[in-house]
């Protein structure tokens, strides 16, 4: 009899366990951008989402498992002591208080945990980093009307665009990279794309809009190659800081 009483024990210590971590909030990390830097999704987070969702949907299902188990033992609680009250006890009328409480508590508890679960979770479905790349993300998915070799170059110039606004994203002020990044996110690209879009489909078209881009790509390669090469020497002065600092004292020591 003994191993019998463990064993229900301990499924239903393993089911509660389950149904906790189904219901209990989705998991919020980091978007990591892939090749294009603007705002598709690697495929181990994109695993991760559908095991959110699929966790999610769960957790639901259990919510409502729980709702109409509850629902059923108030019911009958209700019914019971209803009876109890009918015959004239007057504890059968506190007790059935308490089993109303208790009713809308459960009620209060399943509708917050289902309003969490149905809530979409923003970071794993929106983009990190700088404010202007959702911008650059619309401009993306918009360049699928273009044609093969302007989405091509037109793509090319995003993803440098967004490589230029990360880099810049730590700037307490606002200088001239980090101006010519946001402007070309928010206003150049985009009105470069529905001028094109508004002209006539010509062979000159097509190379004014390529020379155009070409000329928004060169100025954000050059700042994220400033930035980059700026960030070399950031740390090769702080090499040589340490190595001043500590360095100089190790030889003393050493004499």
């Amino acid at each position: 009899m003994a191993p019998s009483v463990t064993t229900l024990l301990t499924v239903a210590r393993t089911g509660t366990r389950v149904a906790r971590f189904l219901i209990r909030p989705a998991g919020r990390g980091p978007l990591h951008p892939d090749g294009w830097g603007i705002g598709a999704v690697s495929p181990a987070l994109a695993l991760r989402r559908a095991g959110s969702r699929v966790r999610r949907a769960a957790g639901l299902g259990v919510l409502t498992v729980i709702g109409l188990l509850g629902l059923s033992i108030l019911t009958l609680c209700t019914v019971f002591l209803g009876i109890g009250l009918a015959s004239g006890s007057d504890s059968a009328g506190w007790v059935l208080g308490l089993v109303l409480l208790l009713g809308v508590a459960g009620t209060t508890w399943l509708a917050r945990r289902a309003r969490t679960l149905l809530r979409p979770d923003d970071s794993l479905g929106a983009v990190s980093g700088p404010t202007e790349l959702p911008v650059l993300t619309t401009l993306h998915r918009h360049a699928r009307a273009l044609p093969a070799p302007d989405r091509a170059v037109y793509r090319r110039t995003l993803a440098a665009t967004a490589q230029a606004l990360r880099v810049c994203d730590g700037d307490q002020t606002l200088g001239r990279d980090t101006f010519d990044a946001r402007q070309a996110a928010r206003e150049d690209l985009p009105a470069l794309l529905g001028a094109y879009r508004a002209a006539p489909a010509t062979p000159d078209s097509q190379r004014e809009f390529a020379r155009q881009l070409a000329l928004i790509e060169t100025r954000m390669t050059a700042i994220v190659r400033g930035r980059t090469a700026q960030q070399a020497r950031d740390l090769q002065a702080h090499g040589r800081y340490l190595d001043d600092k500590y360095g100089r004292r190790d030889d003393e020591s050493g004499h």
